[in-house]
């Protein structure tokens, strides 16, 4: 089924008094990073490095679209509740019978998501597309259980990812412990033998 992309998704804008609300966090665009679907970083709101343009509500399961400089991807899920800069697009599946919420995330970072907004970007300096530019976005829409398929696949890949990840962060916490006990011996040998004395006197 050929789809666009504003008949399957909504552009949620409810904006809310950041001064009087709930909620204590907000998320900018150095919070999201490129190709990269979880958010790890968040700020505030009450640190005082928000504008008056941080007034969009987002819910936990969203998904947040920054819309400036579409070609560094960067598109995730919120996992939280929040406040974002009117700048960033707060999406979410018309209907998840026809078109599965799960595979937003996954149709946005896609190459030819990406090409289009980014041949729809208005603007040289900072260029951003509005809702409207990418709404006519068009692409085949499988039915719904090939959609589950590919979610599935696809958070599978996702999961792997971060557990890759983890793996990588841990093993280089390691790597740097044995440097440092490497080089906390190589001291303590030096100053022994500046000494006169033995490593144990060293210590």
């Amino acid at each position: 089924m050929r789809v666009k992309f504003g008949d399957i998704v909504n552009d949620i804008k409810i904006n809310v008094d950041r001064n009087n609300c709930p909620y204590e966090y907000y998320i900018a665009g150095e919070h999201m990073d490129t190709e990269e679907l979880h958010i790890t970083r968040r700020g505030k709101l009450t640190d005082g490095l928000t504008g008056s343009a941080f007034t969009r509500l987002f819910k936990a399961g969203q998904v947040l679209y920054g819309s400036r400089r579409t070609y560094l991807k960067k598109c995730a899920v919120a996992d939280f509740d929040g406040i974002c800069a009117n700048t960033t697009f707060v999406l979410e599946s018309k209907n998840n019978s026809i078109f599965l919420h799960d595979l937003l995330p996954f149709l946005i970072l896609s190459d030819r998501f990406t090409e289009y907004s980014i041949k729809k970007s208005r603007g040289s300096v900072n260029p951003y597309v509005l809702f409207s530019d990418i709404a006519d976005f068009e692409f085949n829409l499988p039915d719904i259980d090939e959609q589950r398929r590919l979610a599935e696949t696809l958070w599978a890949f996702d999961e792997a990812k971060q557990a890759y990840k983890k793996l990588i962060a841990t093993t280089d916490e390691l790597v740097k412990c044995q440097f440092f006990d490497i080089v906390t011996y190589a001291i303590l040998v030096f100053r022994a033998s500046i000494t006169g004395g033995t490593i144990y006197a060293a210590i």
